[in-house]
């Protein structure tokens, strides 16, 4: 019944499977949570990134044209769609599809239309990334969550996570959430980073000291205190000295803005090999520079393909969208530009120091493919 199957309805995937729909291709999309748009769908603030690209439009404004652009193509939506097993009937290395046949199986749960099984010859997945689960002494006390979950909980169902908030990370999403998180009424105590010196812009740094919230470098987080919930957070102030001091902070709620991992279980139970990036987030499956896995017909995009940013994950989508069509032997009237254009805009984000870091990583994945193919 399908081209193809695009799993996950972030931003990555969006694109992508409006590319491909746009392309000719019959295209379901799946998302396993009861909203489409990834992280974009709990962000309230304007984005950050390429002018050209977001316009000064909040998550939530750009989500909405993601999306209005999928159904305008053709795109089926299914949100609450889990799938939880992906399978290959085809071994060796092929091309194109012949004859677009079925050479993917996949397990859905909650895809109200069907048996729960799909049977397709290309696959994008763009399953993005997560937060480890925390480990240290209190870290299952009431009032420790992830950075991500306090977010969901306040732009998703309106619930304000605490009032006295410790953010224990200090890149980019942390930033912000500390910020929407004060917006809402919040008290944000202290943002604490293990490093020495704050990972994230200081544009989004300057309004939490602005509101009072100490920005603290070299604090190692120990331990949450309390009975049952949350009273205190503790750290040791590292100072290089050999002796170790610490410092409490009351508090009713710590957020934990810790460095995503790529969701590349799906990829690596189909068969696709890794490689291990810290750069990239951990585990990340070995695919070309147009997004091609050495699985024939399986592509992949935004933080499967290594956790960047969101313009960087749209990017790699719109690579992937027209890698797949041309897998099919399907035409998008414009797909050398906007992979032209997306390649270009890739080469920027990824500049400077820390991001030469990122494209090694992707050099040596590229190579991977290379050889495996």
């Amino acid at each position: 019944e399908y081209d193809v199957v695009v799993v996950g309805a972030g931003p990555a995937g969006l694109v992508s499977a409006t590319i491909c729909a746009q392309g000719g291709a019959s295209v379901i999309l799946l998302e396993r949570d009861p909203w489409a748009g990834g992280k974009l769908g709990f962000q309230s603030q304007p984005l950050q990134g390429p002018a050209t690209m977001f316009s000064g439009e909040s998550g939530f404004e750009y989500r909405d044209r993601l999306i209005e652009e999928a159904s305008k193509a053709g795109v089926k939506i299914r949100l609450g769609a889990e799938v939880q097993a992906l399978n290959s009937s085809v071994e060796g290395n092929h091309l194109h599809a012949k004859e677009a046949e079925p050479i993917f199986t996949l397990s859905i749960a909650g895809l109200p239309d069907g048996n729960g099984i799909l049977s397709v010859p290309v696959v994008v997945l763009a399953t993005g990334s997560r937060e480890p689960s925390p480990e240290f002494p209190g870290a299952d006390l009431h009032g420790v969550m992830k950075s991500g979950d306090a977010q969901v909980a306040l732009n998703i169902r309106g619930q304000l996570a605490g009032n006295r908030i410790v953010m224990a990370g200090s890149d980019n999403a942390g930033l912000l959430i500390a910020k929407n998180l004060l917006d809402a009424g919040a008290h944000i105590l202290a943002v604490l980073e293990e490093g020495p010196r704050v990972v994230g812009r200081e544009v989004n740094t300057a309004p939490l000291r602005e509101a009072g919230a100490e920005v603290l470098t070299w604090m190692r987080l120990v331990s949450a205190v309390g009975n049952g919930k949350l009273e205190r957070v503790r750290v040791e102030i590292e100072e290089g000295s050999g002796s170790s001091q610490y410092r409490e902070f009351e508090a009713d709620t710590l957020c934990l803005a810790l460095p995503r991992i790529p969701e590349s279980q799906l990829a690596v139970g189909g068969g696709c090999p890794t490689m291990q990036f810290e750069a990239l987030g951990g585990d990340v499956p070995v695919h070309d520079k147009f997004m091609a896995t050495p699985m024939p017909g399986l592509f992949v995009c935004g933080d499967i393909a290594g956790v960047e940013n969101g313009a960087a994950a749209l990017e790699s989508g719109k690579i992937a969208g027209a890698s797949a069509l041309a897998y099919l032997r399907l035409y998008h009237p414009h797909a050398q530009e906007l992979v032209k254009r997306a390649r270009g805009r890739l080469g920027y984000l990824r500049r400077g120091n820390r991001g030469a870091r990122k494209r090694e990583a992707k050099e040596l994945l590229h190579a991977e493919f290379s050889r495996l193919f």
